[in-house]
Formats: structure tokens, C-alpha cells, sequence
């Protein structure tokens, strides 16, 4: 088939619209307050002696990062605010342990946020222990944490990774001082190189720092920069996020004027720029806007087959059912969404009245529902799909459009079925790819722009 031969610069501006990032298929817009606490209890009920992922929301951060549309709680009264969210938190574990059949074992923690170093160190410890009586912590447990590189300290780096943390993720986001002063996130560079050698010391498996392109006052010369920065850190793992400006969903970005945006064009230049430098230096493309040394977990999980992709982003493990406690954090189980109260009084008011603290949810039986799930799973991750023709033929018209622009490539496979493969240039486009699969998509464009 012959392609329209576009550049990668007229694709992205060709197919630049509203998509989700597909963490989930359906996607968190479609939960509803139809789905509570009766139905994670009886899915809790169930039983597994099938390892667990468990997700910890830590809400609170010291400044608000005005780009930031993540759940959080800025204050400055640490103790006095965790105290009593470790309380509750330590009383939600009591409900979800009494609704299990038997003691679980977990394969996975993560804590996020926020700013799960806001805690102190001894506050750190004790929620660690809380989790450690509730659950048995598997011997290769792969256990992360994020962290706001500007209250890092050696010492908490030492005792994060002596706890039993392996991996670990901390925001450069821009290192240009302008652009940090922009967006209220000011973080030296200094400083930066401070914390990846603490945790360099630290022995951590894997070291994730997270990037962001389209800030206000970035330039492809001020990006540059950052990447030469990234070059000398040199970690296991980068997630190259394309910033999201919804001021209208989001009342923090409105501190963020949009005449201090980047162009689309120069959006376009810096994740070209990045993609060519970070390849170059070693680093395989992993899914979408991630980027792995060929030794990281996560870049073997891509040439195994065995990449994932759930509300923590890309994962290895695909195959476990996802817990989250804290307030706002999302269940996954294969039929169920159950997502906890998002405000962290009700969170709290829900938990001390003796309640699972969902806010809202969603049932998944519907065999097709499941079926387009694992088609976007599959393209958000592998690349490649097979399909159906007879059940899926307008998906494969749509699909004729994309490989026209070069986007993909079709192989009929016999009568009944058509192998997909996303190309080098598609993988840009990896979203809009597995758009093709979601009915809801082509009625109402939802999600952020490409760039």
C-alpha cells in the first residue's frame, strides 16, 4: 500500500485531538457512583492465594506544582495531617483484611501521590510495617516509591532502599530554572545530581526520573539542556510526558498563562529531540512516552511480550489483580473498577463508619467490553493485534486510513482475521491507534491532545 509519505511533525499535527492514555480500558470517565463498597467487598471476598499489586495514595505535598492534576493535599503541618491519615489508613487495611478469605501475599507495592517523602522517616517505617501485618511481602517483591527529589536527604535515600524499596521514581519534569519557577517546582540541578547519587549508593534496581514537555517558558535550546542533565544521570527508566493544559478541568493550571506555552510546533521539535538523543544513548522506546535501558526490568518485560499497562502506567505485572487504599486510589480486578473517595475528609468519614471507602466504579462483563480491552492492551503494549474481520470491519476500514499515512501496517490472514503491527512512526501515535478500538471514542472525543 502506498503511504502519504507525512513527516512525523505533520502526523502528530494531522491526528492532534482529544485521546485518552488508555490506562484503563473502559476508561476512569465512564466509572460511575453505581459501583460502591457492595462490590469490591464481594470481589475481595473471593478466594485467590494469587499474588497481589498493592497501591498506596500518600495526598499531601508541601507546594502545589501548577501543572499537576494528581490528587493532592498541599500543607505544611506534616505530623499533624499524617498522624491521623495513617490511622485511617491502618483501620482501611483492617476492613479490606477482614473482607479477604485469607492472608494475601503481594508481588507488588507502589506508593504514590503527592509526595510519598513528605512522610518523615519514621512515619515511612510505620506505614511499611502496617502493610507488612496485613500482607506477606513476597521475597522478590518489586517495591517503588516516588519522591520530590527537593526533600530528598542521603539518609532517607539509605533507609527508603533498607526498608525494601527497589525502585524508585523522582520528577526533573524541566531543569531550566525559568521554566521551574513557572510551573512553582524549583528544584536546583545540583540537587538533582545529589539524589541520584544518594540512590545510586543505595544499591535501587531501578531508578525512574520522570520528564515533561510543553512547559511554560521550555524552548527546544532549554529542553536540550535538561536532556544533557538526564544524559549525565543516565537512568534505568524515563517517562517523557507531554504536558496536558486543561485549566478549565484543571483550576491549578490557571496560574499557567497560555501565552507562555510552547508552540506545537516547538512541542513537536523537543520530543523528536528527545526521541533521537535518548535512542541514541542507549535507551529502548518502551509503549508510549517511556524509555528504558535494554538491562531495566521494564525494557525486558517489552521483549518478552510481557509489558503491561494498568493505572500505575506501564508494568511487568500484568497478570496480578491491582488493591489501592488511600483516598483516591483505583481497584482493578478483571470485572471490576472501584475507585476510593477522592476528597480525604470522606475518605476518612467512610472508613471510621466502618465502610470501603469507593466513591465510585464500574462492573466490566460485557465479552466484547473484554474482548476491545485486551485489542488496546495489546496495541498500547505490543505493537501488534490481530482481529476479527467479520466482527471488527469498521475497525479495519479505519485502519486502511492509518496505514495509509504509514501508521501501521495490514496482513490479511486468511478470510477471517487481519494482523495489525504499528509501525516506528505509529508508535508516535500509539493512542490514536488504539482509539480505532474504542466505539466510545468515535462518538465523543475524550482525554488530552497528543501534543
Amino acid at each position: 500500500m502506498t503511504t502519504t509519505g507525512l513527516s512525523p511533525h505533520a502526523l502528530l499535527l494531522k491526528y492532534d485531538q482529544p485521546v485518552p492514555r488508555y490506562t484503563s480500558y473502559p476508561t476512569a470517565a465512564a466509572f460511575t457512583d453505581a459501583v460502591g463498597e457492595e462490590q469490591l467487598r464481594v470481589q475481595l471476598q473471593q478466594p485467590s492465594d494469587a499474588p497481589l499489586s498493592l497501591y498506596v495514595h500518600v495526598p499531601f505535598c508541601r507546594h502545589a506544582c501548577w501543572y499537576c492534576g494528581c490528587n493532592r493535599v498541599t500543607t505544611q503541618l506534616g505530623s499533624k495531617v499524617v498522624a491521623p491519615y495513617l490511622a485511617t489508613l491502618a483501620r482501611e487495611l483492617e476492613l479490606v483484611g477482614a473482607a479477604l478469605p485469607a492472608r494475601r501475599r503481594l508481588a507488588q507495592l507502589h506508593w504514590g501521590g503527592g509526595t510519598p517523602n513528605y512522610l518523615n522517616r519514621a512515619e515511612i517505617r510505620q506505614l511499611w510495617e502496617l502493610i507488612a501485618r496485613h500482607f506477606d511481602l513476597a521475597p522478590n517483591l518489586e517495591a517503588s516509591i516516588e519522591v520530590n527529589p527537593e526533600g530528598l536527604s542521603r539518609d532517607q535515600a539509605l533507609e527508603l532502599r533498607q526498608l525494601g524499596f527497589n525502585r524508585i521514581s523522582f520528577g526533573i519534569q524541566d531543569a531550566n530554572p525559568e521554566v521551574q519557577r513557572a510551573v512553582n517546582r524549583v528544584v536546583p540541578a545540583q540537587q538533582l545530581r545529589h539524589a541520584m547519587d544518594w540512590l545510586r549508593e543505595a544499591a535501587f534496581d531501578s531508578v525512574n526520573v520522570d520528564l515533561i514537555c510543553g512547559l511554560p517558558l521550555q524552548t527546544p535550546e532549554r529542553f536540550n539542556a535538561t536532556l544533557e542533565l538526564v544524559g549525565e544521570l543516565r537512568p534505568d527508566r524515563i517517562s517523557l510526558f507531554s504536558f496536558a493544559y486543561l485549566p478549565e478541568q484543571l483550576p491549578l493550571q490557571r496560574k499557567i498563562a497560555a501565552a507562555d506555552l510552547p508552540s506545537q510546533q516547538e512541542r513537536i521539535r523537543m520530543l523528536e529531540t528527545a526521541n533521537q538523543q535518548l535512542t541514541a544513548q542507549g535507551y529502548a522506546a518502551i509503549g508510549m512516552d517511556h524509555y528504558a535501558l535494554a538491562s531495566d526490568g521494564l525494557a525486558v518485560a517489552a521483549r518478552e511480550g510481557r509489558l503491561h499497562r494498568n493505572f500505575q502506567d506501564y508494568t511487568t505485572g500484568g497478570e496480578l489483580d491491582l488493591l489501592g487504599i488511600g483516598p483516591t486510589a483505583i481497584s482493578q480486578f478483571p470485572h471490576l473498577f472501584a475507585q476510593n473517595q477522592r476528597d480525604l475528609r470522606a475518605w476518612r468519614e467512610a472508613v471510621e463508619a466502618g465502610r470501603l471507602p469507593v466513591e465510585r466504579g464500574l462492573v466490566v462483563r460485557d465479552p466484547e467490553v473484554l474482548e476491545r480491552r485486551q485489542l488496546i492492551q495489546q496495541v498500547m503494549c505490543q505493537f501488534q493485534v490481530e482481529l476479527h474481520l467479520g466482527r471488527f470491519a469498521r475497525e479495519w476500514a479505519d485502519l486502511q486510513a492509518l496505514a495509509t499515512d504509514g501508521l501501521v501496517e495490514l496482513q490479511r490472514l486468511g478470510h477471517e482475521h487481519g494482523h495489525i503491527r504499528v509501525t516506528t512512526a505509529g508508535r508516535w501515535l500509539i493512542r490514536s491507534i488504539a482509539a480505532v478500538s474504542d466505539p466510545q471514542q468515535r462518538l465523543q472525543a475524550r482525554g488530552s491532545r497528543l501534543v
